[in-house]
């Protein structure tokens, strides 16, 4: 197996030899991540923050999130985000295995 390597600056991509999708997002201050509710997914959410500052909720805990920070969420956690700054993040959705 040779190494993949994606670009992200396309746009979301999906590795050909492993159960996973990256992507990388821009968010405006102000923005609050679902609109409403929470968000959940069957995948294990891994994001870099490249840039900004957010506030997160993930399970029982609140987090500030900045740059230089990187978090894991597991499949099946209610979370949902504010922006605090503009935020520009990678993130990598890894599917689980049956």
């Amino acid at each position: 197996m040779a190494m993949e390597k994606l670009s992200v600056r396309d746009g979301p991509q999906v590795f050909a030899t492993l159960p996973a999708s990256v992507g990388q997002l821009f968010f405006p201050a102000g923005t609050r991540l679902p609109l409403e509710g929470v968000s959940v997914h069957a995948q294990d959410e891994v994001s870099f923050i490249l840039s900004g500052r957010l506030r997160a909720f993930s399970g029982d805990g609140e987090y500030t999130l900045v740059a230089g920070d990187t978090t894991l969420i597991p499949a099946g956690e209610e979370h949902w985000a504010e922006v605090l700054e503009d935020v520009t993040l990678c993130y990598v959705l890894l599917e689980r295995s049956t």
